[in-house]
């Protein structure tokens, strides 16, 4: 199972200045991508950079998107990324109970 995490923005530099802070180091990228999209193998590590976006969403404008395996794109916002977050986590938990 994998989670793939999109993020998209119009405003120049937004994403690449998100994931500096995120990771703190500098970040190779270009300075004006408007999308970022990363494939975690290891769904429950998706739920870092969910969290810090959710957190700091009055300082960038950045939207989130996440799609389960080859599933549906799901919008994360304020008003939902608690509940994806617990989904991902029991989603997770649930193939190891028989």
């Amino acid at each position: 199972m994998s989670i793939t995490v999109s993020m998209w923005s119009g405003k120049s530099g937004e994403i690449k200045r998100f994931l500096k802070s995120f990771f703190q180091k500098e970040v190779k990228s270009e300075d004006d991508i408007s999308q970022w999209i990363y494939v975690y193998n290891k769904p429950l590590e998706a739920i870092d950079i969910i969290s810090a976006l959710m957190d700091n969403k009055d300082k960038y404008k950045i939207s989130m998107f996440i799609q389960i395996d080859r599933g549906d794109l799901y919008l994360v916002n304020e008003y939902n990324h608690n509940d994806i977050i617990k989904s991902l986590i029991q989603l997770v938990h649930s193939k190891y109970i028989v």
